[in-house]
C-alpha cells in the first residue's frame, strides 16, 4: 500500500486521468446529489435564485416550444426551469441517482441516462446547454469528441451555450496540499479513511485537484480538472468543428463579458462546415 500511496502523492501530469471512477459510484453519486440539492451552497449547483435568472435569460434566446438538450443536467434543476418557460426539454446525465430524482420531480421533461460523450442525436435540438463549468472539466481529446457530437445533435443554426473559467481564476495561486481524517466516513467514502488533497496550477492552462482516499485495505485516487479559456481560445477550439460565436457573457445569466471576469459564458452557433 505504501508504494501505491507514494505514486499517487506526486504532482499530476497535466490532463492526467485516473482509472478510479467516481461520478457514477453508488455512494459518491448520493453525496453529489445531496450537494446539488443544497440551496445554501454553490458546491455542485448554483443557488436557486441564480438558476432562475439563468433560465430566464436562456429561454429568452429561443422561441416558445423550441427543443433544448441540457447535458450534464444532474437532478434537473435547470431542466425543470427551462420546461416551465415553455421549452421542450431533454435532460441527459450519467448519474443514475440524479436522473431518477429529476424524473420524479419533473414529469414534463424527458430524461436520458447516458454519458454525453456517447450521445448520438442527429439534427434534433435548437439549443444544447452545458452549465456550471463542465466543459472545462474535460481534457482536450474529450472536448473534441463532445464538440463533434454536439454539432451533429444541433439543427442548422442551433446554439451551444456553456460556461468556463478564465486564466484569472488561477492568477497568483500556488500548489498546495492538505489532508483530512474521516473516522466516520466522508464525501469520498462511507468507510473510515484519510484523504490527501492536492491543488495544482498549470499557468494559464488549467488547475487540477487530486484526492487520494486511503482506507484500511485500499487506496483510490481521483483527479479533477478545471481548464481555462479566453474568447479567442474558445473560438480556436470550436471553430474547426463548425461553430461561430454569437456572443460572450460573464455568466449564464447573460451579463455582458468583461476582461476582469473569472468566468465566460459562450453562445456558439452551428454553421456549415
Amino acid at each position: 500500500m505504501f508504494i501505491e500511496l507514494q505514486k499517487h502523492l506526486k504532482r499530476p501530469v497535466l490532463y492526467e486521468r485516473t482509472s478510479d471512477k467516481f461520478w457514477d459510484d453508488p455512494y459518491i453519486s448520493t453525496q453529489m446529489l445531496e450537494a446539488h440539492l443544497n440551496p445554501n451552497t454553490d458546491g455542485a449547483s448554483r443557488k436557486p435564485g441564480f438558476i432562475s435568472k439563468c433560465a430566464d435569460w436562456i429561454a429568452s434566446l429561443l422561441p416558445n416550444g423550441a427543443n433544448l438538450l441540457d447535458i450534464g443536467c444532474g437532478p434537473g434543476l435547470y431542466t425543470k426551469q427551462f420546461a416551465a418557460r415553455g421549452l421542450r426539454v431533454t435532460g441527459l446525465d450519467f448519474s443514475e441517482n440524479s436522473i431518477s430524482y429529476a424524473q420524479d420531480n419533473d414529469p414534463i421533461s424527458e430524461y436520458v441516462l447516458q454519458d454525453y460523450l456517447s450521445m448520438a442525436f442527429e439534427s434534433k435540438f435548437d439549443m444544447i446547454t452545458l452549465i456550471y463549468f463542465d466543459y472545462g472539466a474535460l481534457i482536450p481529446n474529450e472536448r473534441r469528441e463532445l464538440l463533434q457530437r454536439i454539432y451533429k445533435a444541433l439543427k442548422p443554426g442551433g446554439l451551444f451555450l456553456f460556461d468556463v473559467f478564465t486564466p484569472l481564476r488561477g492568477q497568483g495561486k500556488r500548489d498546495s496540499t492538505s489532508w483530512d481524517i474521516n473516522p466516520n466516513g466522508g464525501f469520498w467514502s462511507a468507510e473510515p479513511h484519510i484523504c490527501f488533497n492536492g491543488d495544482n496550477y498549470y499557468g494559464d492552462t488549467a488547475e487540477g485537484r487530486r484526492h487520494v482516499v486511503v482506507e484500511e485495505n485500499a487506496v483510490r485516487c481521483y483527479n479533477l480538472w478545471d481548464c481555462y479559456f479566453t474568447e479567442q481560445s474558445l473560438l480556436e477550439e470550436a471553430g474547426p468543428f463548425g461553430f461561430s460565436a454569437v456572443g460572450f457573457y460573464n455568466d449564464a445569466t447573460g451579463r455582458l463579458y468583461t476582461s476582469k471576469s473569472e468566468t465566460i459564458c459562450a453562445v456558439l452557433k452551428k454553421v456549415s462546415l
